[in-house]
């Protein structure tokens, strides 16, 4: 089951919203993402948060449509977004899409960023996904496809990924020890083969990006 979250962060494009939501099972609006949904005329599933920065209009027009409404206290121990994500797993999604999870609050961007690892922890797929980016964890090899000339980076979400291997790519690397704060895995392509990546153990953030 896919799960789509529409946060209060750097809103999506139409067209991405709409691909995201086409083989979708559940829409969660969280807060100012609310208006997102109503500007595009997409009926969320479920609308909450404090909606301390959403447009109570709009809100309001969101309740009246028959979406339905869960309201919170600003203080509160969570999130608007981490909320949408507990949510979504109680509705039992074992993927999930989180728009509006990048922005100019790098305080939120970075609690979003730390659900990614919640969700890895409960083998639940999350991607964090904008109009310039595909972000998502990995604790396990695998091979990742692309487009010739696509740009694709790797982080270490942990101490150290051991024994990092790249294999396809125009950058390979061959039994690296990567290191949390290490930019040599950043900004690497696609030669219009698959690439593969290898490691023995942590936890490797990877990250599809485009201008």
């Amino acid at each position: 089951m896919k799960a789509i979250i529409v946060s209060g962060g750097k809103a999506p494009s139409k067209q991405l919203l709409l691909n995201e939501i086409k083989n979708s099972n559940l829409i969660i609006g969280a807060d100012k993402g609310c208006e997102v949904l109503y500007n595009y005329n997409i009926s969320p599933n479920y609308i909450l948060g404090d909606f301390d920065s959403a447009d109570k209009d709009i809100i309001k027009a969101m309740e009246v449509s028959g979406c339905e409404k869960n309201k919170y206290k600003k203080e509160k121990d969570f999130t608007d977004t981490e909320i949408a994500f507990n949510l979504a797993v109680e509705k039992g999604a074992k993927e999930i899409v989180l728009l509006g999870g990048t922005g100019t609050r790098y305080d939120h961007s970075l609690s979003n960023l730390g659900l990614m690892l919640k969700a890895l922890k409960m083998s639940i797929i999350l991607k964090i996904i904008d109009d310039n980016n595909i972000i998502f964890l990995t604790d396990k090899s695998m091979i990742l496809k692309g487009n010739k000339g696509d740009t694709i980076s790797f982080h270490a979400y942990c101490e150290c990924v051991k024994n990092l291997n790249i294999c396809g790519s125009k950058y390979d690397l061959i039994n690296y020890d990567l290191c949390l704060g290490d930019g040599l895995t950043t900004s690497n392509e696609f030669i219009g083969n698959d690439i593969k990546i290898t490691f023995d153990s942590g936890i490797l953030m990877v990250l599809y990006t485009k201008d």
